[in-house]
């Protein structure tokens, strides 16, 4: 019998709910309604729900979709009126009901169209009600061609859904997309590990987009800069280090999981599921275990550990015993790698380790703690005392043989304790064969010991800080190690540091089971010790940031130190950051005197010596600077790099800089730890050589720059409100203004406008918009948007006072501030005119929208009030006396000022007339630069203090060498006077020499601050007695011996004059003639003036460069290194060729004149130097009497009052090159091996000899500043060789006058005259007119 649905449904209690399943035949009445029931989620029936396979309880509605042929008359549903018209084609009619056929589907379901069926049930009060279900269901079955049908049951609150596809697959998509779709969202959170992160997102953000994807859901992870600080290399070290144990366990980071319920469940098995490897594992450490239990875990050499791991953890866990601190203390020192400033390892031990699968890691702890509880009763103890020299061998393979052999282990006591109580702990009956085997262990090394404090008690009054030294040394220098090598089966113990302090004696232990071999191995040892003399060793304080680079690279820079001076360096380590560095005579003991007084003098000479230089080589590697760099403390990590590997990097392989970041980059303060740590952990401090610290900073700022960028990628949001009634115009027609927008940015903007989201402003409703995106797209996005709410809103008008004696300046030329301002804003400013009616002449409007018009108002105003400050102005006096040093030399001090606080000043020109002794001083500009001016000044007036004026008499020959070239030790002196503080501009005027002219000579005046007087009148007087004791003799040098004793480069002359501290003048140097008379004339004959070398300073000092000048020193025949053979022999072909004697310097004073002979393949002889010719000097006055214009501007004792004339011309003379040179001619050689070279050797010869023929005129060019003389000569001398360049003539700058000498042809002469004036006549920069 078959049933119709509504009839089902009475039998079933379903009444109420509309008939499903309508008769397409029958006549039946719609069905009462009553309750709904709940349907199992189940796909089959049960005992009560409904076979929806049973073709009894489902009869057939029809065949799915017959031809229009066979359709003779629609069939009449329950719940139509009518019959439906269907065409011929199978199509809807118009107005008809979608059909249930499913995709590509016509007609009426049946049970053999759709013969796959699922329910499932979902709490009612998670379901989305309303249109929003209505949609969903409508578009599941446009998608997937299924029957759906639900019930709610009200007493469970669950609806229940029935669906039915023609596919099992159909059936799965339907139900997540109902699922989903009817949900409504929630957030879910799941914890997952910090190192997973990377997992979870994947490369480019790959991974977690396709979560997201499949599921729908959106899955928000944390911000990089809101994650907890974590070190992943703690969770990647291995569990056998023995490293800290105090690493902390690795944080969990909340991700939340935004969308329907069973999408964000489906999305959170896929996240476990994608760190499922990380989850599983886990890492266990084990504190409650004392370490004097650690061996008998542990078992000989690992055993049991590693029994444990085979047979509880199967290969997939991992265990570490460590072994006691003073076990890896005493085996360090037996190793030779122990540093004497290292510290003894604390007496605390690390913890037990396991890591690995989760369950494993828990049976293996559980066993170990089984094991430690079994062996707290059943071991006992043994005290007993061996010396504290013997401990060393019971640990390591010894204390494994004791435990293998007997069960039992020692118990040392730490290291730095004096104390030599052991512990033997074992079980009861081993004890006693344990300390038998013990003491046979002990007893069975030979040892010999060496005091070094005693050894040197006898040299010195602090043996043990000598004994320390000697300690580093050894170390340092590897000899201990050295001497063990050399003796095979013996090893050398330097104490530890604590012993040293505890004890107060360095005591080195030698052990070894060869006693002769031991005793072999001491002598050695005692005797390096006793080769380190107490007075053999000092310290100098050297910058620990500049160790390394006076080591250089492996060692080469210190080594040539080293070398040079008999000495080894030793540096403290880098760690300590300590300035102490330790220099040790290690020369040949031999060479010292064998008396001790004498000796010991030797030895601190040679290590005064020695301090001396490696001060000056740390002084000349000094440039050190510190960088302190603001960074915010989120950006560190990026610095740092995983493991430090980043920092590293920046500091490089030398470490020659310093980089501290955070709260450890300042560590001197006096304030307490957490002001300390606040204040200090946004700080990144980098110190080191200027060029590093400048090369780590630069790339500090570009590494942070990155990261902040990368941190933008990651996705920036911005939320805001907008009145409902701007939508649509933001949203533009089918929304093509947004999706412009979208697409131009690359952002994702919506616009909220749910019921939920809309609040209420007043009576304006507002929907809430949201852009999303990178952070620059979407700042311009919103920018964007309210920019086009801005022109949305009503325009509103304002009216700004500004007085109208500045609104011309607030107009701009030709009104361009005015149109910046409103393009600026988007409004319109609209200034008062005289003809205007109705607007003040104070009145300015402005026009436009609301923001636009406020910030225009606002700028207005703000340059309004800039105006009316900018054009005040403020008098005062001063001290008429005082006004040369405000304005200074030449105008410097008042400009300066002027620059800085950009002001207006003038000074009036005569005195006021009240008070002659005051001049007015007015300063225009806004406030706070009048205050700024004005104080400026007026501390300059109050420095000048008690003004004096002295005198001293200075014999006029001293004058010279007082002032220096260009002033230089006369500046110098003034700066020794004032320790260096003093202002150039404050020097000038402070001392005053005598000029050419003057009545008096040799009376210098001075005028400053009484005390400063006073200060250089007494350096000056120190002076001039020093110049009083210092005489000029003349030695006789032969002129072939004049190269030797130079030296190449100059070398061997100043190593002569700073070993007698002499000054040595040779015949043909500039300072040659003007360095005064010989003394001993009469001593020196009739010798030649070219061999006669001047030496200058007291009586006992030239004597002894006089005795050094005079020791002949033969010279070998020179090799020429290139070719590998000597100076060419008299065989040798040879050609002399005679020039005339008055080109002799013109053409040995050429450039590389020798090298060019050379690069031939020849050799020159050069003939004796004739005497040379008097220079040519010009015969204007102007220059030599003291009072020409540069003469002023080279000197620094002329006050700022002294006038210097403003036009300048200079004065030239031209005259023949060669007048007074001397008459006749020279023999001039060359040799060479093969002919052809010879030839063009002498070619070389004769283009010189042209080339000076050629120099026929010389230039004399005075009257020009000097302070023009930097920019004749150019950058590093470029103007100077462009003008040689140009014009082929030589000039040459006389760095002692105004005189500029130029040799060549007349033309080029006159050229590079005129080149010359031009460049003195360009105006500098600055000049007004």
């Amino acid at each position: 019998m078959a049933f119709s649905a509504a009839e089902l449904q009475k039998r079933h209690g379903l009444e109420g709910a509309p008939d499903p399943f309508p008769s397409l035949g029958g006549n039946t009445a719609p069905a009462p309604t009553t309750a709904a029931q709940k349907v199992n989620n189940n796909h089959g029936p049960t005992s009560s729900s409904v076979d929806t396979s049973s073709e009894d309880a489902f009869p057939s509605l029809g065949a799915s979709a017959a031809p229009a042929t066979n359709i003779t008359k629609p069939a009449i549903s329950a719940w139509a009126s009518k019959p439906t018209a269907v065409k011929a084609t199978g199509g809807k009619a118009k107005g008809a009901a979608a059909s249930s056929g499913g995709l590509g589907r016509v007609g009426t379901p049946t049970a053999t169209s759709h013969p796959f069926s699922d329910t499932f049930s979902i709490p009612a009060a998670d379901l989305v009600q309303g249109k929003t279900a209505q949609d969903t269901i409508s578009k599941v079955r446009e998608q997937t061609g299924v029957i759906v049908e639900s019930s709610t049951q009200m007493r469970t609150g669950l609806k229940t859904f029935l669906i039915r596809g023609a596919d099992q697959k159909k059936l799965v998509i339907a139900r997540r997309l109902i699922e989903r779709g009817l949900s409504k969202p929630v957030t879910i959170s799941v914890e997952v590990p910090i190192t997973t992160l990377g997992t979870i997102i994947g490369p480019k953000g790959s991974t977690l987009k396709g979560i997201t994807d499949s599921t729908q859901v959106k899955i928000d992870i944390p911000r990089r800069d809101t994650l907890p600080s974590y070190d992943p290399k703690d969770a990647k070290s291995d569990a056998g280090s023995d490293d800290e144990d105090n690493e902390d366990e690795e944080p969990q980071v909340p991700i939340s999981i935004i969308g329907p319920s069973a999408a964000c469940n489906d999305a959170k098995n896929k996240i476990l599921a994608l760190i499922s490897h990380k989850t599983s594992q886990t890492s266990s450490s084990i504190k409650t275990i004392p370490s004097s239990y650690y061996p008998f875990i542990s078992g000989p050499k690992g055993v049991k550990v590693k029994q444990l791991e085979e047979e509880i953890g199967q290969g997939e866990i991992k265990i570490h015993v460590p072994p006691p601190a003073v076990w890896k203390a005493l085996e360090k020192q037996s190793q030779g790698d122990l540093d004497e400033n290292e510290a003894v390892p604390k007496d605390r031990d690390l913890s037990i380790k396991v890591k690995g699968e989760k369950e494993k890691v828990k049976l293996a702890v559980q066993e170990i703690l089984k094991q430690y509880e079994s062996l707290n009763d059943s071991l006992r103890e043994l005290k007993i005392s061996i010396p504290k020299r013997q401990h060393r061998f019971l640990v390591g393979s010894s204390a494994d043989d004791i435990l293998d052999q007997t069960g039992c282990i020692v118990e040392l006591p730490p290291v730095d304790d004096p104390s030599d109580q052991c512990v033997i702990r074992g079980p009861q009956p081993s004890l006693i064969p344990a300390l038998t085997l013990v003491m046979d262990k002990a007893n069975a090394i030979a040892v010999e010991m060496v005091d070094v404090v005693t050894l040197h008690r006898p040299n010195t009054s602090d043996p043990l800080a000598h004994a320390k030294k000697v300690l580093r040394y050894l170390l340092r220098t590897s000899k201990l190690r050295s001497i063990a090598d050399s003796h095979s089966g013996v090893k050398v113990f330097p104490p530890f540091a604590s012993a040293v302090a505890n004890t107060g004696s360095v005591v080195i232990e030698i052990v070894g089971e060869d006693k002769g071999k031991v005793t072999k191995a001491k002598d050695e040892v005692a005797q390096v010790v006793k080769s380190v003399l107490p007075a053999g060793t000092t310290s100098v304080e050297v910058d620990h940031l500049i160790h390394s680079l006076l080591i250089g690279k492996k060692g080469s820079k210190i080594a040539q130190f080293e070398q040079a001076h008999n000495v080894t360096t030793v540096f403290p380590p880098a760690q300590e950051e300590s300035s102490d560095v330790t220099l040790i005579y290690t020369g040949p003991l031999d060479s010292l005197p064998t008396e001790k007084k004498a000796r010991d003098s030797k030895l601190k000479e040679i290590l005064a010596g020695a301090s001396k230089a490696i001060a000056e080589l740390a002084k000349d590697a000094a440039d050190i600077k510190t960088e302190n760099l603001d960074i915010e403390k989120k950006w560190h990590r990026y610095i740092i790099g995983t493991g430090g590997t980043v920092l590293n990097a920046l500091i490089g392989e030398d470490q020659l800089v310093n980089v501290k970041v955070g709260s450890n980059s300042n560590s001197s303060n006096s304030k307490s730890a957490s002001t300390k740590e606040k204040e200090n952990e946004d700080v990144v401090v980098v110190r080191g050589p200027s060029t590093e610290v400048d090369r780590v900073v630069k790339q500090i700022h570009q590494i942070v720059e990155d990261a902040k960028n990368d941190d933008i990628i990651n996705g920036h949001t911005v939320e805001f409100n907008v009145l409902k009634q701007y939508v649509p115009h933001l949203v533009g027609t089918s929304g093509a203004t947004i999706n412009k927008l979208r697409e131009t940015l690359g952002v994702k903007v919506n616009f909220d406008d749910d019921e939920s989201a809309v609040k209420k402003a007043g009576k304006k409703p507002v929907v809430h918009c949201k852009i999303v995106g990178r952070k620059e797209a979407v700042e311009e996005a919103k920018k964007r948007l309210d920019a086009q709410i801005e022109k949305l809103e009503d325009e509103t008008t304002e009216i700004v006072i500004i007085k109208r004696a500045i609104q011309p300046a607030l107009i701009g030329s030709g009104g361009k501030y005015a149109i910046r301002l409103e393009e600026k804003y988007g409004v319109k400013l609209s200034f008062p005119r005289d003809n205007k009616e109705g607007q003040k002449p104070d009145e300015v409007v402005i026009r436009g929208g609301k923001k636009g018009v406020a910030q225009a108002k606002a700028e207005l105003l703000e340059a309004a009030e800039y105006e009316n400050e900018s054009r005040q102005s403020t008098t005062f006096s001063i001290p008429t006396k005082s006004i040369s040093q405000v304005v200074g030399k030449a105008g410097a001090t008042i400009n300066k000022i002027k620059n800085e606080t950009n002001t207006q000043i003038d000074i009036e020109k005569t005195p006021t007339e009240s008070d002659k002794t005051k001049t007015e001083v007015t300063v225009r500009g806004d406030k706070s630069s009048i205050a700024s001016a004005k104080k400026a000044i007026l501390e300059i007036v109050d420095e000048i203090g008690d003004e004096i004026e002295d005198s001293l008499e200075i014999d006029q020959k001293y004058h010279r060498t007082l002032i220096g070239q260009g002033g230089s030790k006369l500046k110098e002196t003034i700066n020794s006077a004032t320790g260096g503080t003093l202002e150039g501009y404050k020097q000038a005027g402070l001392v005053t020499f005598p000029k050419s002219g003057d009545s008096d000579l040799n009376t210098v005046k001075f005028r400053g601050d009484s005390k400063l007087v006073k200060k250089i009148k007494a350096e000056l007087e120190k002076q001039v007695a020093t110049l009083k004791e210092t005489v000029v003799i003349g030695v006789i040098v032969p002129q072939a011996q004049h190269a030797s004793k130079i030296g190449r480069g100059g070398s061997a002359l100043q190593d002569l004059q700073r070993r007698t501290g002499a000054v040595v003048h040779f015949p043909g140097s500039r300072q040659y003639s003007t360095v005064g008379d010989i003394e001993n004339a009469a001593e020196l004959g009739d010798a030649p003036e070219g061999d006669v070398v001047k030496v200058i300073g007291t009586k006992e000092v030239v004597a002894k460069a006089a005795e050094q000048l005079q020791i002949s020193n033969e010279r070998p025949a020179r090799t020429d290194s290139r070719q590998g053979r000597s100076t060419p022999a008299n065989d040798y072909p040879s050609r002399t060729i005679s020039i005339p004697a008055k080109y002799y310097h013109a053409i040995a004073d050429q450039q590389n004149l020798i090298r060019q002979i050379r690069n031939v393949g020849a050799f020159i002889t050069i003939p004796t130097a004739p005497p040379k010719s008097t220079s040519v000097k010009p015969s204007s006055t102007s220059a030599s009497n003291g009072n020409g214009l540069a003469a002023k501007t080279a000197r620094i004792d002329l006050g700022a009052e002294d006038d210097i004339a403003d036009d300048v011309e200079g004065e030239f003379e031209l005259v023949e090159n060669y007048q007074n040179a001397p008459e006749g001619e020279q023999e001039w050689s060359v040799r060479a091996k093969e002919e052809s070279d010879l030839e063009k050797a002498a070619g070389v010869l004769n283009d010189a000899v042209e080339k000076a023929k050629a120099a026929n005129h010389v230039g004399l060019l005075t009257g020009l500043p000097r302070s023009a003389f930097p920019r004749i000569i150019g950058s590093k001398g470029s103007t100077i060789s462009r003008i040689r360049a140009e014009t082929g003539a030589d000039v040459q700058v006389s760095k002692d006058d105004d005189l500029i000498t130029i040799t060549g042809d007349e033309s080029s002469v006159l050229q590079a005259k005129d080149n010359i004036l031009s460049i003195v006549s360009r105006p500098q920069r600055g000049d007004r007119y």
